[in-house]
């Protein structure tokens, strides 16, 4: 067991000069990874959790390893978590909640004491409930690689042996460890696939866990392969401007699977619904889903990806000393003498005559009923009908703002001024609003 486990450290780049911080729950499979790395003369630490859900059961199990990691002379960090009450705060789950708590800690721990690696103690057998949770939840191919041996700060190198194979090499050894009642339970996913599923398909498959890590590792390598790929095709798929993500549907249909190849670009963005985004291509045009934290919108021959942004004030006073605005847009206002002054010709600029004006304006998103008299046209027109007739898609009308004097329209913001504010031959002082960058 020793020599595999120092080959399989040596295969995902341990050295003996690696610092690593062991996650020990006290449990067979952590207290089989202490040993190993103790055996193996690593230099570890040990971090323990105490999430306080089985009472005394969970202070004994804290105690049990810190008196082990004593007899050991390790160095060892604990700490007690109020799980439920962060669950409760954070509507999540228990084991969510545990899960967030304890990698946030090592990572802290990590960092504090300068380690290279957080060791957990996930096996053979957790790889293949990992992978049979993801296809009953519909994680796609990159749910398919399961655990993998390294990511970032993360190792796992027991994943070259499945349980049953350290609880053999634990007797052999007289290592003691703690047994965790919640392990016995069915209530959890993961417990009914342990007690239910895997021994059926392991009288299946004797050699299980082995066919498993092997189809894990063929998945991992061939999703590395695609992501190849579809990053290499990311430029002609994908176009950024304002914060704003186009995704181009005419280049994306070329592909063989467009849907699989969308699915992978908007994976980062937290869409999970194949279903909906199936359904999003071939819908008209205003068709909308969101993710919780992007919104995607149906554009013509497009997507657009924009992320949800939090409701901001409706109505901002400007008054006419103000010389700059930072929200929500970034506006610059200056007041200057018509003589001299040359005409601008850009959509970004109003050019106002300020005479016109009655300050404080107003500052705040359109909304329905809004008309207004575009420059160089007759008679009013509703802003909606505008919007339209410009092809403004579904997010742009909802970032449009527009600068009123008491009632009136007087710019649609980085659009059009109306026809009443212009200058004109005997206008005396110009009132000149540029929307800037940010």
């Amino acid at each position: 067991m020793l020599n595999k486990f120092l080959k399989y450290c040596s295969k995902i780049g341990l050295t003996k000069q690696t610092k690593i911080l062991l996650a020990v729950s006290g449990g067979l499979d952590s207290i089989a990874l202490l040993h190993l790395f103790y055996n193996a003369g690593f230099s570890i630490e040990v971090a323990h959790c105490n999430f306080n859900l089985r009472a005394d059961e969970s202070d004994t199990d804290e105690q049990f390893v810190i008196d082990l990691c004593a007899t050991l002379n390790i160095p060892i960090h604990t700490k007690q978590f109020t799980t439920q009450v962060f669950a409760k705060e954070n509507r999540i789950s228990i084991q969510m909640a545990a899960r967030d708590l304890r990698y946030s800690w090592f990572e802290e721990i990590r960092k504090s004491n300068k380690l290279d690696y957080i060791a957990t103690a996930h096996h053979q057998d957790d790889q293949i409930e990992t992978v049979l949770l993801n296809l009953s939840r519909g994680t796609g191919l990159k749910g398919m690689h399961g655990i993998l041996a390294k990511h970032e700060y993360l190792i796992r190198p027991l994943l070259f042996c499945d349980r049953q194979a350290l609880e053999l090499w634990m007797r052999k050894n007289n290592y003691v460890y703690r047994e965790d009642s919640s392990n016995a339970s069915v209530k959890y996913s993961r417990n009914k696939l342990r007690h239910k599923v895997l021994p059926v398909l392991k009288e299946i498959n004797p050699s299980l866990a082995n066919t498993f890590q092997e189809n894990t590792e063929r998945f991992s390598a061939s999703e590395r392969n695609l992501s190849f790929f579809y990053e290499r095709e990311r430029k002609q798929i994908l176009s950024e401007y304002e914060g704003e993500i186009k995704i181009h549907l005419t280049k994306l249909n070329e592909f063989p699977a467009p849907i699989d190849a969308l699915f992978y670009y908007l994976s980062d963005f937290g869409f999970q619904d194949w279903i909906a985004i199936k359904q999003l291509i071939s819908s008209d045009s205003g068709k909308l889903i969101s993710s919780p934290s992007h919104q995607l919108l149906k554009n013509r021959n497009e997507l657009i990806l924009q992320k949800t942004t939090e409701n901001l004030s409706e109505e901002y006073l400007i008054n006419a000393d103000v010389k700059n605005l930072f929200m929500p847009l970034n506006l610059s206002f200056d007041c200057l003498p018509t003589e001299g002054f040359n005409l601008i010709k850009d959509p970004a600029v109003a050019v106002l005559d300020f005479d016109k004006l009655t300050f404080p304006l107003l500052l705040r998103k359109w909304k329905k009923g809004d008309v207004f008299q575009p420059l160089g046209m007759r008679g009013k027109k509703k802003l909606s009908d505008f919007f339209i007739n410009n092809k403004l898609s579904l997010f742009e009308k909802q970032n449009t703002w527009i600068v009123c004097s008491k009632d009136k329209i007087v710019w649609v913001v980085g659009r059009r001024i109306d026809e009443h504010f212009k200058l004109v031959e005997n206008s005396q002082k110009v009132y000149l609003v540029q929307l800037n960058k940010k």
